[in-house]
């Protein structure tokens, strides 16, 4: 593999920014790093690529999103193939920077959604469907691929059935993040049990009827303290990190860092709680779609203010994968965060949160090459190249409609 020279960029660091900085990529690794004018003849045989000032940064860690499902099923009654729509889905990925994707899957019981509007993903939540996606994942993994794919598994607390396919997916190492979820209304993302009643039930139940499901779903058997503490003993027996899910108190952050090891806090539901998870040394997990729409879609944290408050570490796509870029460069631009802090944000954080930020997550020599170069088309950040493994896997050009020497527009 020949070496590569970027130059002329500015180099984000973990802790600084490089004006005009260059980095020097041997083989799959970062070799070298340099503001020195003449660094480039260091490498005299390496491919020379000019980055004309453009941005040069880690490629983005996305430790939670479900985006697959929706390519996977566009539409309730449509279902693509699942192969099919993983090499299309990774296609996009690295076109929004993201070069390493954690698939957030949910091991649910599928039977519990019947009243919901989000019945639709009872066939792709489906055990079968599930056990599919991720030993397509593992495929991925372990063939050909365009970026790095890991399993994040997502477990809804009120499966009893689903137990023992938790705790293969722990015993055969098929998972690389661990998350115990509880969705049941009256707590949690969904505490209001009006916005549960008014945007998440079927609109086509009356409201005799929401109650009696809304009790149905409060009455719902959860698995026991002892099932929760033998799958979380497990993972963490494994190396697998553990995340607790929209935390909403300070007794239930003693029960998931103490019974559960939780280190990962992801979408608290209030700022409180979001600072006491900060101040107990959690990593604070917020969307990065949440920043752009200056909101929570479940009227919960806004992510803005965690930020401000200086309790969130992590940004993540949640379910709109192109987020993550344009959030970086909001909370930089808007000078909530400086860009090196905006950027970690969504590199080195998750990178440590999920133990590979020795490799991974920052622009570090001996780190392997995963580099994006960003350029300002107005004021939205695009993705120009990327490179992964010290390979440029995608390069996109943006062409200027000008006028030729014929005097003709090039349409």
């Amino acid at each position: 593999m020949q070496d590569i020279m970027i130059r002329n960029a500015t180099v984000v660091l973990k802790d600084r920014v490089l004006n005009s900085g260059s980095v020097w990529i041997h083989g799959n690794r970062i070799q070298e790093i340099s503001e020195k004018p003449d660094f480039a003849q260091q490498a005299p045989l390496a491919k020379q690529i000019d980055a004309e000032g453009a941005y040069l940064m880690p490629g983005f860690i996305d430790i939670h999103s479900d985006n697959i499902e929706t390519v996977i099923q566009p539409r309730p009654q449509s279902m693509i193939d699942f192969e099919l729509a993983m090499r299309e889905q990774e296609k996009q990925l690295v076109n929004q920077g993201i070069t390493t994707m954690y698939h957030s899957l949910t091991i649910m019981d599928v039977e519990a959604l019947d009243e919901q509007k989000t019945a639709k993903k009872a066939q792709m939540r489906s055990p079968e469907n599930l056990k599919r996606l991720v030993g397509l994942i593992r495929t991925f993994h372990e063939g050909d691929h365009l970026i790095r794919h890991r399993f994040h598994c997502r477990y809804e607390i009120t499966n009893t059935v689903g137990y023992a396919m938790l705790l293969d997916f722990i015993r055969n190492r098929d998972m690389q993040l661990l998350s115990f979820m509880d969705h049941t209304p009256g707590q949690g993302q969904y505490r209001d049990l009006e916005f549960f009643k008014n945007q998440v039930m079927s609109p086509e139940h009356s409201d005799q009827e929401k109650a009696r499901l809304i009790q149905e779903r409060m009455n719902q058997t959860k698995l026991t303290a002892e099932q929760l503490a033998q799958a979380a003993d497990m993972a963490e027996e494994a190396g697998i990190p553990i995340a607790s899910h929209d935390d909403d108190s300070s007794e239930k952050l003693d029960y998931v860092t103490n019974s559960l090891h939780a280190q990962i806090c992801e979408f608290p539901v209030e700022l409180a709680v979001a600072k006491d998870a900060h101040s107990r040394g959690m990593q604070v997990v917020v969307g990065a779609t949440n920043i752009l729409m200056g909101r929570s879609h479940s009227n919960n944290l806004s992510a803005l203010e965690a930020i401000k408050n200086g309790c969130a570490n992590i940004l993540v796509s949640d379910y709109f994968p192109a987020a993550i870029l344009h959030a970086v460069f909001q909370l930089y631009e808007q000078g909530i965060c400086s860009l090196p802090e905006a950027v970690n944000m969504a590199t080195y954080n998750p990178a440590k949160a999920v133990k590979m930020d020795d490799r991974f997550g920052s622009i570090e020599p001996g780190n392997y090459a995963d580099l994006l170069l960003v350029s300002k088309k107005g004021a939205v950040p695009v993705i120009l190249s990327v490179f992964i493994n010290g390979e440029e896997v995608t390069k996109i050009h943006y062409r200027n409609n000008f006028v030729g020497e014929d005097g003709v527009h090039d349409d």
